[in-house]
C-alpha cells in the first residue's frame, strides 16, 4: 500500500522540478532526503517538504515503519500557466508565461535492510621502531670537521650587487 502526498499549484517550472525528482525516484527515503538537502535548487526545497509529508502520512495514517520506506512514485505534472505582459519597445508587449506545477510523491514500506556485520576488533600492538638512518652532517659541522674543505659562498642580494656595480662604474 502506498502513502501519497501532493503539492498542487507550486510556483516552479515542471521542467526544472523534474530534474530534481528524477534523482530521488526509487531511493530509500533517508537517502532521498539527504540528496534533496544538498541539492542547490529551489525545487529541491519544495520536493523535500512533499517527501516529508508522504513519510508522515505513511507513519500516521497507514501505520508503516518510517525507517523502511522507499520512494516508489515521484511525478511532477504541469499546472495552469499565468500569462503576464512584459512591456516592450515601440508600443509592443511580450507575453511572459509563469508556470505552475503539481508534485506527487508516493512511498511504500519495504523489507528492512540487513545490518552490516561488525568486524572483530583485533588488539593492535605497537610496531617496532624503524632503524635510525644516517644523516649527512650539515655544512657548518662539516667545515668544523675538515678545516681545508671549501667554504660555502655567501649570498648577496640583487640590491647590493647593483649598488656595487654602480659604484664601480661611476666612482667619481
Amino acid at each position: 500500500m502506498q502513502a501519497i502526498a501532493k503539492a498542487r499549484f507550486v510556483r516552479t517550472s515542471p521542467r526544472k522540478a523534474r530534474l530534481v525528482i528524477d534523482a530521488i525516484r526509487g531511493k530509500d527515503t533517508k537517502e532521498a532526503l539527504g540528496i534533496l538537502q544538498f541539492t542547490p535548487n529551489y525545487a529541491a526545497r519544495l520536493i523535500e517538504k512533499v517527501l516529508m509529508s508522504a513519510v508522515a502520512n505513511a507513519e500516521n495514517n497507514h501505520h508503516m515503519d518510517g525507517d523502511n520506506l522507499k520512494v516508489v512514485t515521484a511525478m511532477v505534472d504541469g499546472g495552469p500557466m499565468m500569462k503576464r505582459v512584459r512591456y516592450a519597445p515601440m508600443g509592443r508587449g511580450y507575453r511572459m508565461v509563469k508556470r505552475l506545477s503539481h508534485i506527487m510523491i508516493g512511498v511504500e514500506e519495504t523489507e528492512p535492510k540487513p545490518e552490516k556485520k561488525k568486524r572483530k576488533e583485533i588488539a593492535r600492538t605497537a610496531k617496532p621502531a624503524a632503524k635510525a638512518r644516517k644523516v649527512a652532517p650539515a655544512t657548518a659541522k662539516a667545515a668544523e670537521a675538515d678545516p681545508e674543505a671549501p667554504k660555502p659562498k655567501k649570498r648577496v642580494s640583487r640590491a647590493k650587487k647593483s649598488e656595487g656595480a654602480s659604484a664601480a662604474k661611476g666612482g667619481e
